[in-house]
């Protein structure tokens, strides 16, 4: 191997010399052993082993890095695959999807609204789009809950919707009417529900009366139109209960009414009362109604 300096020496010795440097050049100093004089950047085919490997000095020139094979197939880059060598080699875009093992019509695969909604799958990609039908599925699922996925609050088979409002036992809702007739308020905002899906169950509450001896009364309403009214002249608590069935969009609530009476210089106050508004249903749970 050449050291690619040139001594002092006669005419026909340093052109035998130049020779042979130039030969190492054009070869890049194709050998088994590496050159004995090095510089950053420097050029060598290193044919120590089965196939060729092409190295180049490192920038501080104290050592060698591998950059690929000479095979007899062809130059291999160094970490490359059999399809990322194939790949390189191709030359046209049919050979490229051969390389890649895509056919000639191959697309970028995207997900369907079933495979979107169903969830299941995890090596396609999802757009925009079925990201959003995914989600709207989920939300739908989710409001149709039933009674095996949450735990009974009362006895035998019976769910007790409890975010519903209404009252308790120390803490009761009343209308009061002071002097004669009978007022009525209807409690959407305290004791309403809307149904978002058609759904059958029972609305339960306690009715009591207190102040004079008037008789009170409480009602069912569906979207409005009374269902069924109940009268009471007690001051001990009575249960109530109606079994119902809404349509998507229709609204129940619960309606109250006091009547007050005036005689002579006396003004009576009647008050009627209810608490413990709940909906019942039987194995299913109505909370997303």
């Amino acid at each position: 191997m050449v050291d690619y300096s040139l001594a002092n020496q006669s005419g026909a010795q340093f052109r035998a010399e130049l020779n042979l440097i130039l030969a190492a050049l054009q070869s890049c100093a194709y050998g088994a052993t590496a050159p004995t004089t090095t510089r950053a950047g420097q050029i060598w085919v290193d044919a120590s082993g089965a196939s060729p490997v092409l190295r180049v000095r490192n920038a501080l020139n104290n050592g060698w890095l591998a950059i690929g094979t000479l095979a007899s197939g062809g130059f291999e880059l160094l970490g490359t695959s059999p399809v990322g060598r194939a790949l390189i080699a191709a030359t046209t875009v049919a050979a490229q999807r051969t390389a890649l093992g895509l056919g000639a019509g191959a697309t970028l695969g995207l997900a369907s609204l079933a495979q979107a909604q169903a969830g299941t799958d995890n090596a396609t990609l999802m757009t925009p789009l079925r990201v959003a039908q995914a989600i709207t599925a989920l939300v739908a699922a989710v409001s149709n809950l039933n009674a095996d996925a949450m735990a009974p609050t009362v006895a035998a088979d019976t769910v007790v919707l409890k975010h519903c409002s209404g009252g308790s036992a120390s803490l009761e809702i009343s209308l009061s009417k002071e002097g004669g007739g009978t007022i009525y308020e209807t409690l959407y905002g305290q004791t309403g529900l809307t149904a978002t899906r058609g759904c059958a169950f029972r609305v339960a509450f306690d009715h009591a009366r207190s102040g004079e001896s008037a008789t009170q009364y409480a009602a069912v309403l569906r979207d409005g139109v009374v269902l069924q009214e109940w009268t009471t002249s007690l001051t001990t608590w009575t249960s109530r209960s109606l079994d119902v069935t809404l349509s998507p969009g229709e609204t129940l609530c619960i309606r109250l009414g006091a009547t007050g009476r005036s005689q002579s210089s006396d003004t009576f106050i009647g008050r009627s009362l209810i608490r413990n508004v709940r909906y019942l249903a039987n194995q299913r749970s109505l909370i997303g109604f």
